[in-house]
């Protein structure tokens, strides 16, 4: 279970991966976990990976925080539409 720090930091990941998006409308590096909510350790670890092989600092911070929390917590940042892209896609139809 996640502590009380964590949960306060939520939205702040939250915003993170918002900004994120503004540099990599895809999901970067992080694209696997972030667009397709493969949220495994393991996925997470290869996100991490990637972004170091290619220098981005803002992705491996995302991947390395999201690895402390709970991988049912991660669930359920993703299902909350973490970067807002669900709203966008839906307000479009």
């Amino acid at each position: 279970m996640i502590d009380e720090k964590m949960e306060k930091f939520k939205p702040i990941i939250k915003e993170l991966i918002q900004y994120y998006y503004e540099t990599y409308p895809s999901g970067g590096y992080c694209h696997i976990a972030l667009d397709d909510g493969n949220l495994s350790d393991e996925n997470l670890f290869f996100c991490q990976e990637k972004c170091e092989n290619n220098e981005d600092l803002l992705g491996y911070l995302i991947a390395t925080v999201l690895r402390h929390f709970s991988e049912k917590e991660r669930e359920d940042l993703y299902d909350s539409d973490w970067w807002g892209m669900r709203r966008h896609k839906s307000s479009r139809k």
